[in-house]
């Protein structure tokens, strides 16, 4: 189901002004027209169904407004709490129950980065840390700043709205290996969490359906960048709680390794109930 993302919340009329590249997405891709409902991711990580009001494409502005529909039975699916909204209807909270992943990405060379943001941007991870390792390509280090974050920012803007995922995916500024604990800290706020570092050496002391077992409410991955992370940072990682997890399958590429691991953290936390480990 697509979305449209938002960065304003409606006004006290339940309104939403939309221009320049928000209408052209409406417009172009969603192919919305008067009178058309419009689910709408907005701000605070609620959705709300909207219509498209009457507008003429030459003024490249358009106005939603809120539908009352969206409230009790009519609700959109997959919300477990429905939100009063006052004149605006009904907001809907994502599924609490969705796995909480944090993915601490090396950044990689170029496009590779971008497709690691898209992908675990559509997959539901919470949060994105670009991390400038040790063995992070020096071009791609000089490199981050306002324009290379704000590209990774709208990419995951547009997965969210062609994903329709339920999960506001937040970017991080690039951090270096000394603030990845503090960051991950502040992110479980107390809550059992779960780091885990994928490492291509067979050096694992369990496996991650052992390791997520215990049932954790936030799950770290740490990949590494082209060529593995280094000893160094290895150690660092060890010595800040997080453990080692490697998949017997063949050596993947670094932008594979991350979506492998997100998918195979989220299937084994969302079908936790079904199974059982001896452990």
């Amino acid at each position: 189901m697509r979305q449209l993302v938002v960065e304003t919340m409606p006004d006290g009329d339940g309104r939403i002004t939309l221009e320049g590249r928000p209408f052209r997405y409406l417009v172009q891709v969603l192919r919305a027209a008067p009178g058309d409902s419009v689910d709408v991711r907005l701000p605070d990580g609620s959705l709300v169904s909207m219509t498209v009001l009457p507008f003429l494409p030459r003024d490249r502005v358009l106005f939603l407004q809120c539908a009352h529909s969206c409230a009790g039975s009519d609700a959109l699916p997959g919300a477990r709490e429905v939100v009063p909204g006052g004149s605006m209807g009904a907001l809907v909270r994502p599924d609490a129950a969705f796995p909480d992943i944090v993915l601490f990405q090396w950044i990689l060379k170029g496009p590779k980065m971008d497709q690691v943001v898209r992908q675990a941007t559509e997959t539901g991870v919470r949060l994105i840390v670009p991390v400038a390792g040790e063995r992070c390509m020096s071009r791609e280090a000089d490199l981050i700043g306002g324009g290379k974050t704000e590209r990774w920012e709208r990419i995951v803007r547009e997965a969210l709205q062609q994903s329709g995922s339920p999960v506001p995916t937040q970017l991080s500024s690039p951090v270096v290996l000394e603030d990845v604990p503090g960051i991950l800290e502040s992110h479980a706020s107390g809550r059992k969490l779960l780091a885990v570092m994928l490492s291509e050496a067979p050096l694992a002391r369990k496996t991650l359906h052992e390791y997520l077992g215990d049932a954790p409410q936030v799950t770290a991955l740490a990949v590494g960048p082209e060529g593995g992370m280094s000893a160094a940072e290895t150690r660092f990682l060890e010595q800040s709680g997080f453990v080692c997890v490697h998949f017997r399958t063949n050596v993947l590429r670094a932008e594979t390794a991350a979506l492998y691991g997100i998918a195979a953290a989220q299937s084994a936390l969302l079908e936790s109930e079904k199974w059982r480990l001896n452990v």
